[in-house]
């Protein structure tokens, strides 16, 4: 978390343990990437944790190398194309799907901008009012980037016909507002520590989903289909 490397290790733990919990009751293979996301957001607060640690609490001391940079990778590069192609893997309907494919390219846009800006080596994080501010180098168009973002990691989710993964990117765009009202430097750490609690919302979308479907998916028929045809998680 953007707040101490305690919180930040605790809440990769907590994360963590329920990205595993989710990945094991994917029992598809449509149904990996979406539930992969709690580990993924597990894996960048320990991130996070370790960057504590590095810095050292050091309100003056700047940090760069391959865990500041992954950290960014992840929050501005991957994101944006992930999450849409996730969704739309798990989603029955040709029509929303259609959009969905639309907004990862939007998301794809952004993640080759943002790839491009993220591995450059000026690319630092220091301790600023005891958060964490990620530092790009240069001026980034925050406006421009904005909206294809949250249209990407945000809206994507919001079209889907599946209640839990709605309330994820309906979450979602809440706490990226939250985050920007809070505190404009250190927004994107801020943020993504919303997002890696909000992400446990992909295990409840696995319950609610084993539990529509019953213990033996064998016997689900053509009942059990979209009217494209498609099968219905």
């Amino acid at each position: 978390m953007c707040f101490s490397a305690e919180a930040s290790f605790i809440g990769a733990a907590v994360v963590g343990t329920a990205g595993v919990g989710a990945l094991v009751l994917a029992d598809e293979p449509r149904q990996v990437p979406f539930a992969a996301l709690p580990l993924l957001f597990g894996i960048h607060q320990a991130l996070e944790g370790w960057t504590w640690v590095s810095l050292d609490d050091r309100s003056r001391a700047s940090l760069s190398g391959f865990g500041v940079h992954t950290w960014v990778l992840f929050a501005w590069a991957f994101l944006p194309v992930y999450v849409p192609w996730a969704v739309r893997l798990i989603e029955p309907i040709r029509t929303r799907r259609r959009w969905m494919s639309w907004l990862a390219v939007v998301g794809a846009g952004v993640s080759a901008y943002m790839f491009s800006r993220s591995i450059r080596p000026e690319v630092t994080v220091s301790v600023v009012q005891g958060q964490l501010d990620y530092h790009l180098g240069g001026d980034v168009p925050s406006v421009a980037l904005a909206v294809p973002y949250v249209a990407a990691t945000c809206l994507a989710p919001i079209l889907s016909t599946h209640r839990w993964v709605r309330a994820f990117g309906a979450a979602n765009a809440v706490a990226l507002a939250v985050a920007a009202l809070m505190a404009i430097k250190d927004f994107s750490s801020i943020w993504c520590t919303f997002a890696a609690f909000l992400s446990l919302l992909v295990v409840a979308h696995q319950l609610d989903r084993r539990q529509r479907e019953g213990p033996d998916r064998s016997t689900l028929g053509p009942a059990h289909t979209a009217a494209d045809g498609s099968p219905v998680s």
